[in-house]
């Protein structure tokens, strides 16, 4: 209750400054605006499944009411001090615990407190101060419920000036976590500094100077507590050497030291220079320099690349690409010069329509030299996409030593929770697991232990054909690929694994005004995954007679590895419907599916929601109906709910 009250005194504070006597322009507190909603509500829930093989139920139904409070103003004047404050706040009673069945379809805010402070808006130095809390139930991905607390604070500071723009930011903040299903639980602190300034010295040129400090740490259920500290410093040169621009250097500079429970030393170089000559070539070099050193490791590694580029009239585009790498590792050195051309040609065919060729051929030397011993394989990066094969890149791991990191190497996740991880033929698979803490599309860095295969050399062939035809301004598309990979000159040892294959891909697009989709069928030919791959995919959108709007999309991947003849299928349709009775009321509909087919990732989910609302002057009222199905490694759960809300919304601003 204490919180309570200064949360009410807070968001109130502002009226103090309220004021009819316009004309006065300046004064200690003046109250700008006022805005917010005053809401009441109640849902009846009704939720059964079974898991671990017991079946269970439960019967929810609970009132609310709520208030949210949105306020901005200022001391003396606008621009000397702003203070915006806003917070929500609302309380629920009911027959069961709210916390046992949340929304499955929104993210429900149970408190929330947001303050701002500007000092010297529009001057050339400015200060600015901020401060949120949030205490919210969710889900992700409508598979896993989650309630979490989140305090944030923290400030910028900018001063323009002419000689040295600069900018300061801190960021201080507390997420804790709860799944309710499972009971993990999760604390993460972090603290942020920023320092950038931003400088031209003529009008051909910029640089960027920015230091940033971070300090990440995290508690987790049943793992070690890990915490992180970086100092990070980079500078960003980008210069041109005349008026249009032909001709520019990018230079990038960055270090970064980092102690705790991930420690390493990085430094970074990357160099590119490019030129648009006569006859319309175009010429580009790079340069590349990293030194990364770590408790049981160095890399030091440099690499230069050219790409001379030509365009022939308006349809033959061709490329020639020279490249050298040369790795120095602590276990192991490798020198790998490269070779590579493109040719692609475009021509518009009768029917208004539009033909590509494309040919590329490229030419690699694999030169390492090592021992055969176990090496350790740190922030091996890798997207974790639904749908997509994804192999880490080494073979012979030792599945007991994989480690899967977010981005700042503090957050651990966990096997089965959060990700998966699948062998195929000496290498592993590795999947996130929906619901778990690894969104879709999302980047990780992964550590494992993996058997060195030795010294080796060979030669790499890689080859891609691609053609296409488009009809009637691109309204239909038939396209074929075809890519191969070989090897020559070997010299190979007991522990690698190489990737012999060929792919062919055939494909068929249509675009009509609202709909759009194709189909395409995949052959992978690998001597690692091999597998056959289906893919459909759908989608339309658009209005009738300005009442009804809708949009409907729909994909499908169906695999089938070929080396055990197993399946991977992703499904996925995403459909709405709305009907505008008039300017005041409307009628929505929303229905989503998954459904996956795998080895520990099967899943069927439902999801729809119905919505009814009604505005009447400044009044909201909302009807609905939830409903929610799923499947998932066998636990299966049933929920049902309907929902009636009424919210009455407020202004005031100061004219």
């Amino acid at each position: 209750m204490k919180g309570l009250r200064i949360i009410c005194i807070l968001m109130l504070l502002p009226l103090l400054g309220y004021s009819d006597d316009y004309s006065v322009s300046r004064r200690f507190w003046a109250l700008q605006s006022v805005n917010g909603a005053v809401k009441l509500g109640a849902d009846y829930r009704y939720q059964a499944g079974y898991s671990n093989e017991i079946y269970n139920y439960q019967k929810s139904s609970r009132f609310y009411g709520g208030i949210l409070l949105n306020t901005s103003s200022y001391f003396f004047t606008p621009n000397f001090i702003s203070l915006d404050l806003g917070g929500e706040f609302n309380p629920t009673i009911g027959k069961d615990l709210f916390l046992v069945i949340p929304d499955q379809a929104e993210v429900v805010t149970m408190k929330k407190l947001d303050a701002n402070i500007t000092l010297f808006r529009q001057k050339p130095f400015n200060f600015n101060f901020f401060f949120n809390y949030n205490d919210v139930y969710a889900n992700r991905e409508n598979l896993s419920n989650i309630r979490s607390n989140t305090v944030n604070f923290g400030g910028n500071f900018s001063w323009s000036n002419k000689i040295v723009p600069f900018q300061a930011s801190y960021l201080q903040g507390k997420w804790y976590e709860t799944e309710i299903a499972t009971g993990r639980t999760f604390l993460t602190l972090q603290k942020n500094l920023q320092a950038r300034i931003d400088k031209s010295f003529t009008a051909y040129d910029n640089s960027q100077l920015v230091y940033t400090r971070n300090d990440y740490t995290r508690e987790d259920a049943n793992i070690a507590t890990t915490r992180n500290i970086s100092d990070n410093l980079s500078l960003i040169n980008n210069i041109f050497f005349d008026k249009k621009r032909n001709y520019n250097f990018v230079s990038s500079i960055t270090g970064i030291d980092q102690y705790g429970s991930d420690a390493f030393r990085r430094f970074q170089v990357d160099e590119s220079l490019n030129l648009n000559l006569p006859k319309r070539f175009t010429l580009s070099t790079s340069y590349n320099f990293l030194d990364y050193t770590r408790v049981s490791q160095t890399l030091n590694q440099n690499a230069a690349r050219v790409t001379l580029r030509h365009q022939l009239y308006e349809s033959l585009r061709s490329g020639l690409t020279l490249e050298y790498n040369r790795i120095r590792h602590t276990f192991y050195s490798e020198d790998n010069p490269r070779a590579g051309i493109d040719i692609t040609y475009e021509k518009q065919i009768w029917l208004k329509g539009r033909l590509m060729l494309g040919y590329a051929y490229n030419w690699q030397r694999q030169n390492h030299t090592s021992d055969e011993v176990p090496m350790p394989v740190v922030h091996e990066q890798h997207v974790l996409t639904d749908g997509q094969l994804i192999l880490l890149d080494k073979a012979y791991i030792d599945i007991s030593t994989v480690v899967v990191r977010d981005v700042t190497g503090t957050i651990i996740y966990q096997l089965n929770f959060d990700y998966l991880l699948l062998p195929h033929n000496n290498h592993l698979e590795i999947q996130r697991v929906p619901g778990g803490q690894i969104p879709d599309k999302s980047a990780v860095f992964v550590d494992y232990i993996a058997m060195l295969p030795g010294t080796y050399k060979y030669d790499v062939n890689f080859q891609s054909v691609s053609a296409s035809v488009s009809l009637f301004s691109r309204l239909a598309e038939v396209y074929a690929k075809w890519a191969n990979q070989g090897y020559a000159n070997l010299q190979v040892t007991d522990y690698l694994t190489l990737n012999y294959f060929t792919q062919t891909t055939l494909g068929f697009r249509l675009e009509y005004k609202f709909l759009s989709g194709g189909v395409e069928y995949e052959n992978y030919a690998s001597t690692i995954v091999p597998y056959r791959l289906m893919r459909y995919w759908l989608q339309a959108q658009g209005s009738i007679i300005n009442k009804i709007t809708y949009s409907l999309n729909g994909t499908m991947r169906d695999y089938t590895l070929t080396a055990d003849n197993t399946r991977q299928q992703f499904i996925d349709v995403i459909g709405n419907i709305g009907f505008q009775f008039n300017p005041q009321s409307n009628i929505s509909l929303e229905i989503a599916y998954r459904k996956q087919v795998g080895q520990q990732i099967d899943l069927d989910l439902l999801t729809a929601r119905a919505q009814y609302t009604l505005l009447f002057r400044q009044m909201y009222v909302k009807v609905g109906l939830n409903l929610y199905e799923r499947d998932y490694l066998h636990e299966k759960t049933n929920f049902i709910g309907g929902f009636v809300q009424i919210v009455r919304n407020f202004n005031w601003h100061r004219k």
